[in-house]
């Protein structure tokens, strides 16, 4: 029997989450003994107990004893960390030396990625026009201690190319892209006819510099300008945050597309895949490559392989994701708004003579979450 303890953050974000769920459901399919392990932080706790938390790694400390209280030496034979930027790499590295096996880190999402922009996704509390630095400098120590648990794993995987390299400088334990994939069984492509043209983003914007729409909006503006599209057929569905409504109302207004755009709440996982039948093209929202992200491959492109529906990144990364669009024909990577309108045009005519969309897929297979889990596999018992 193969024995593997895995450990990861609180499943968080919920997109995140399949990844690491997936991956014990095919483990134990192919005969694997395998046991996951979640730490989290204690409830309501204040600010100042959240900020000594980190500071001093309690979180961390507290999730090593309580998995050696919990286990001993003998009950697993290795152990794979996957983790949403640090927490609990330290964990997996100090269970690893007290147990005597190999440990392996899965990096979900690193620091660097995020180039000119904040890692933060809720903005930092005011401390007298410092806070910036201060993140900054917690930003550094994060990715020094990340850095110098890698040095010791056994092997390394991330999400995508540029991840893969810029991790391999860091560690020299190899290092492997193993993509985060769409499950099978739950995004298959579907032929469900509708009424309306439906483009839609489903996730977190977060702000509206993380997360551009603003090509969309103009490309949809002016198609309507020209008679092109009707607002009783064209619809924009913006499934996202609540508090972002308001911005993304008054931005849609600035490019006279107001009339077409729908603004709804989070959709639960359950209901992400109908959702996505029903819409005629998906979307991604990223910034402009001058701010400097790489390597961010959101699950949205891998959901929209799995179901063979138009996807468009608007605007172009010109990095791993346009990268991947080009690699499996699943849809564009818009640099113009002159592109973008061509794209919606042309699935808009598709629509209009099928009743909904369909896209060709390049090495779709390679992509499915039962072939991450082997690749994992391959790494685990090529290495242990």
């Amino acid at each position: 029997m193969k024995r593997l303890l895995i450990i990861s953050d609180p499943i968080l974000p919920p997109s995140n989450a399949p990844r690491v769920t997936c991956l014990v459901h095919y483990l134990k399919a192919d005969g694997w003994e395998v046991t996951l392990e979640s730490g989290s932080l204690p409830a309501q706790q204040n600010l100042l107990a959240k900020a000594m938390d980190k500071l001093f790694l309690l979180q961390e400390r507290r999730f090593t004893r309580e998995l050696l209280k919990r286990y001993k030496a003998g009950d697993f034979e290795a152990i794979l960390c996957s983790t949403y930027y640090y927490f609990p790499l330290l964990t997996a590295l100090r269970l690893s030396r007290a147990w005597n096996i190999p440990f392996y880190a899965d990096l979900r999402d690193i620091a660097e990625q995020w180039g000119n922009m904040d890692y933060f996704t809720t903005p930092l509390p005011r401390l007298c026009g410092t806070e910036r630095l201060l993140g900054k400098l917690y930003e550094r120590r994060n990715i020094r201690l990340r850095n110098n648990v890698l040095r010791h794993a056994t092997a390394v995987s991330t999400v995508s190319p540029w991840h893969r390299d810029l991790l391999q400088r860091i560690t020299p334990a190899p290092v492997e892209c193993i993509y985060n994939g769409f499950d099978e069984r739950e995004f298959a492509p579907k032929n469900k006819k509708t009424d309306i043209f439906r483009v839609a983003f489903f996730g977190r914007i977060i702000n509206l510099q993380l997360r551009q729409p603003n090509m969309l909006f103009e490309a949809v503006g002016e198609l309507l300008k020209e008679g092109k599209i009707s607002q009783k057929t064209f619809s924009m569905d913006f499934y996202c945050e609540p508090e972002l409504v308001n911005p993304l109302t008054a931005l849609a207004q600035d490019y006279h597309a107001l009339e077409c755009l729908h603004c709804h709440d989070f959709v639960p996982r359950t209901a992400v895949g109908e959702r996505m039948t029903e819409s005629s093209v998906l979307v991604a929202l990223g910034a402009a490559a001058s701010n400097g992200q790489h390597g961010i491959l959101g699950t949205k492109i891998f959901e929209a392989i799995g179901m063979e529906k138009p996807f468009v990144l608007i605007p172009s990364d010109e990095d791993s994701m346009a990268a991947l669009i080009q690699q499996t024909g699943i849809g564009l990577a818009a640099k113009t708004t002159a592109q973008l309108k061509s794209f919606l045009l042309d699935k808009y005519a598709e629509w209009q003579a099928n009743g909904f969309t369909r896209q060709t897929v390049n090495n779709k297979e390679i992509f499915t979450r039962r072939y991450q889990a082997r690749q994992f596999e391959q790494i685990i018992t090529a290495i242990r």
